[in-house]
């Protein structure tokens, strides 16, 4: 039986709605989150981000896949926000918090896109750049490129040795760049498996994942699986069989 990863959505505001009645807003998760797990052979499962039903949600998926999308409240690492931040979204922060703490208490095998790496390193008591481009100054590579997801802009290296680099098979890889947020001070729980030319913290890793499974990369991994190398695929590949391994115990227990 394949395993189920909660795919988790954002919330977009309506602007097609009719005059008659006011605006509203909808769930939304990119094709490319979904179809990467589909491709791994997971059954994705879209959770939208109803914060009262984190734990519900949590009980229902083998691993969950928090995806890319707005900047995260700096209330949740102790700062005042800066002008230069984007728009937040309060309820899918409480949202990804609460759900990705019923996750790690479950054990379920855990991976995050871009905001999604944020998202756990928070989590996990470590800080963010508001901006990067306003709080490192010069000599920052374009962490925000205007060319399409599927086309890479720069290079990571990953660390020898680190999950990331043994999963993607390489440590010198290619990535895209959609982001203008980053991880500052990392959390205790978490070691940097790559980093950009520029320093900045591209991917983050749990120490043993055989004991917790959970990966963050910066780059949208989703949107470069059918580029001609297959290491952007492999990292939907490690997290399903983790999520399926996962499951297998979790039937054994019952």
């Amino acid at each position: 039986m394949a395993p189920v990863i909660g795919v988790t959505a954002t919330l977009k505001q309506d602007l097609d709605s009719v005059a008659e009645r006011p605006l509203g807003s909808y769930v939304r998760a990119d094709l490319d989150y979904v179809a990467g797990v589909a491709q791994a052979g997971g059954v994705p499962l879209v959770l939208p981000p109803v914060p009262e039903m984190a734990g519900q949600m949590a009980a229902g998926i083998d691993g969950l896949l928090l995806s890319g999308g707005s900047d995260l409240t700096p209330d949740y690492y102790g700062e005042e926000a800066l002008p230069e931040l984007d728009v937040t979204l309060p309820e899918r922060d409480a949202f990804e918090m609460s759900l990705l703490e019923h996750a790690l208490e479950r054990g379920i095998p855990i991976f995050g896109i871009c905001r999604g790496l944020q998202v756990i390193n928070v989590a996990l008591g470590g800080t963010l750049y508001q901006d990067l481009p306003t709080q490192l100054g010069g000599g920052l590579i374009a962490h925000r490129q205007q060319t399409p997801k599927w086309q890479w802009t720069h290079e990571v290296e990953a660390e020898d040795g680190s999950n990331v680099a043994e999963i993607m098979g390489a440590s010198r890889l290619r990535v895209n760049s959609y982001h203008h947020q980053g991880v500052k001070e990392v959390a205790d729980s978490l070691v940097v498996s790559a980093r950009a030319s520029d320093g900045v913290v591209e991917a983050v890793e749990a120490p043993d994942l055989s004991e917790c499974w959970l990966v963050g990369v910066q780059w949208h991994a989703e949107a470069m699986r059918d580029t001609e190398s297959a290491e952007h695929r492999n990292l939907f590949a490690a997290h399903v069989a983790a999520a399926e391994r996962h499951a297998m115990r979790r039937r054994a227990a019952a």
